[in-house]
């Protein structure tokens, strides 16, 4: 359960640092007096740093430990955040967003493969999902900072908050954070941490210094290669996931970095486009929740409700002569559906990989997913520099949610077959060091 927690805060402030530059957009287009194109640029820097760090965070954690490459993410979007409070140009402003990027997209895989690996089979959706709901949170969180703190504070307010609270939790995770059960038994059986952990857990099993541990049915330790991504039930997973993040990302990134603008562009004030975010992130934690026991059982076909109400929201927020109260109400709609959607990829991706292999399964996946961010959101602002008609960019914004609910529907389905609980067996177990012997 501590675990749990120390991810939950994990996310939290992840998120926090995350939605800063975009609640910060409004305010920062008119400090520089900069065009959207520009911020459009800033964005695609930072999901660059994002796709390089989980990529190489997720290396880590498989190499040195979910605990190591948490921290050292966290480390890494806490330092350039405090930093970029105080930069003077747009030119700084991306690259300190690129190195922030670095540690955001460093702590998902490293987050979710401890989440994972520490939840009883039958809750493993669940409690990621639950953690992640701290994504969320952290989005509120810069969303109301900045609606109440900006206007009298300035722009760099909501990083200099996000990079604050990212030092005093690398605090916290260096002295509480344990390392995972699962992969001390597969890459360190006979470390004391590991023997410590499980007289903690296993109470009623007698544990002396000739106890050794292993995992059951799982793929032996061994190095990296990326053809392991693709064996076994993985040929046929890795693909769609792969696939299902790149869409997903394409459309939920871009409205996500975007929304804020988008949302002043069609009428609304600053404070009203901040408040928006909050609500939306607020209500996208309830769909959160609501998904996390039928991605349990039924695997990524739960996300597809949130994806068609998304699309549907997305398509109506076009929509000629709304009024700004109906504006917020349907741009809520998108973000919180959005939020559940891509939240739910988040719960169920570690649950395709077996724990040698977790942590670079989930860090390429999502790194496909990062793939797009840089995409979406920096085409998105030469087109509104370009004064592309808001309704024709919200239907592009949607269509590529027609992918991810096909894609999920395909990965439902094979969930179900190959890897849902009682399926696959991945269950820490001692037993004694001679019976290990030849």
């Amino acid at each position: 359960m501590l675990t749990v927690c120390l991810c939950f805060l994990v996310v939290v402030v992840d998120g926090l640092d995350f939605g800063a530059g975009n609640v910060g957009a409004p305010a920062i287009l008119k400090a520089f007096n900069a065009e959207k194109s520009q911020m459009g640029l800033v964005f695609g820097w930072m999901y660059s740093g994002i796709l390089i760090g989980s990529v190489a965070f997720g290396w880590v954690g498989d190499r040195f430990g979910r605990k190591t490459g948490a921290i050292a993410g966290v480390l890494a979007y806490s330092l350039p955040a405090l930093a970029t409070g105080h930069a003077g140009s747009m030119n700084e402003l991306m690259l300190l967003r690129f190195v922030t990027g670095l540690g955001i997209g460093g702590v998902i895989p490293n987050t979710i493969a401890l989440a994972t690996e520490n939840a009883p089979k039958r809750y493993r959706a669940s409690l990621v999902i639950v953690v992640f709901v701290g994504y969320a949170l952290g989005s509120v969180l810069s969303a109301q900072i900045a609606a109440r703190l900006i206007p009298t504070h300035g722009w760099p307010v909501v990083f200099l908050v996000a990079g604050g609270a990212g030092l005093v939790l690398s605090g916290i995770l260096i002295a509480f954070l344990p390392e995972s059960i699962r992969y001390l038994a597969l890459r360190r059986p006979e470390s004391p941490a590991l023997r410590r952990q499980m007289q903690i857990v296993a109470r009623d099993r007698a544990i002396s210094q000739s106890t050794t541990f292993c995992l059951r049915r799982e793929m032996p330790s061994q190095a990296f290669s990326p053809r392991l991504l693709f064996a076994g039930p993985q040929r046929r997973a890795t693909p769609l996931l792969w696939l299902a993040y790149f869409a997903e990302s394409l459309t939920f990134m871009t409205l996500l970095s975007w929304l804020p603008v988008l949302l002043v562009t069609a009428g609304l004030s600053q404070t009203d486009a901040a408040f928006t975010v909050s609500y939306g992130s607020m209500g996208g934690m309830l769909v959160m929740l609501l998904l996390a026991r039928p991605l349990d059982r039924w695997g990524p076909t739960a996300t597809q409700a949130a994806a068609i109400i998304t699309i549907v929201a997305l398509l109506t927020l076009g929509l000629a002569g709304l009024s700004v109260g109906m504006i917020m109400v349907i741009a809520t709609a998108a973000l919180m559906c959005g939020t559940g959607t891509h939240n739910s990829l988040n719960g169920t991706v570690g649950l395709f990989y077996p724990t040698a292999i977790r942590g670079n399964g989930v860090g390429f996946a999502t790194g496909m997913g990062r793939v797009a961010s840089i995409i979406g959101p920096t085409l998105t602002g030469f087109l509104l520099s370009a004064k592309l008609p808001l309704q024709e960019i919200l239907y592009l914004m949607a269509t590529p949610y027609l992918v991810v609910v096909l894609a999920c529907f395909v990965l439902g389905r094979l969930y179900r077959e190959k890897f849902a609980p009682g399926v696959m067996l991945d269950a820490a177990v001692a037993k004694p060091l001679t019976a290990d012997a030849g």
